[in-house]
């Protein structure tokens, strides 16, 4: 049977270990964080170009879109034009992430409708930025099916970090799911190590001050 002042000691370290575990929760969390917006600002500065854009046709109800995309590190690009006329009959055809979709119609009664989206962020992509356009004389977003060079990703987030060539984008919005998903990861994976190394040193430490205080 367990003495009473051991058995006190054992519940004032249990109580010591729950009362630190919320507070490494955040900090594992505010690493999280600082990752996640380092994985999702250093990708629009180290692009250089992207693989090439890949085209295809898309069908979202009545409506038919030519359809480009490209990636690079931490970068996707995705490329809408409108096709005229609509169609009779609805389709829906061709998968789209939830952040490439085209917005809803009704659509501006003009010649062109291009709808150019780039997401940033790694593994997830976490920022959304936006750029419509009507003018045949803007030429960015550039024409949809002929998007297959390897240097347009690089005029958007050009456009996006700068205001050039399409000027910045209309729209900007957080991909809250891929924020809090990269979050999570960058938390379990750099606070483990961490943790780990902190640990080791301090018991490295507490042996060469046993050993010394044994001598």
């Amino acid at each position: 049977m367990q003495s009473r002042p051991k058995y006190r000691r054992m519940r004032r370290m249990l109580r010591l270990q729950w009362s630190a575990s919320p507070r490494r929760l955040a900090i594992a969390l505010v690493i999280g964080a600082v990752a996640t917006a380092a994985t999702t600002r250093l990708p629009l500065h180290l692009v250089d170009r992207g693989h090439g854009g890949q085209i295809r046709t898309v069908h979202r109800g009545v409506h038919a879109w030519w359809h480009a995309r490209d990636h690079a590190w931490g970068l996707r690009w995705s490329n809408l034009q409108l096709i005229d006329p609509p169609l009779s009959t609805p389709v829906w055809e061709g998968e789209l992430h939830g952040w490439e979709e085209p917005p809803a119609p009704p659509y501006p009664a003009a010649q062109i409708y291009r709808v150019g989206t780039l997401a940033s962020g790694w593994p997830l992509p976490v920022l959304w930025m936006r750029w419509s356009e009507t003018d045949l004389r803007r030429p960015f977003p550039v024409p949809a099916e002929v998007d297959d060079g390897d240097l347009t990703i690089w005029n958007a987030t050009d456009s996006a970090l700068h205001g050039t060539r399409g000027g910045p984008p209309k729209e900007k919005r957080i991909l809250w799911l891929g924020a809090a998903a990269n979050t999570i990861l960058y938390a379990a994976v750099l606070v483990g190590p961490v943790a780990l190394v902190r640990r080791a040193l301090r018991g490295d430490f507490t042996r060469r001050a046993g050993a010394a205080a044994a001598r």
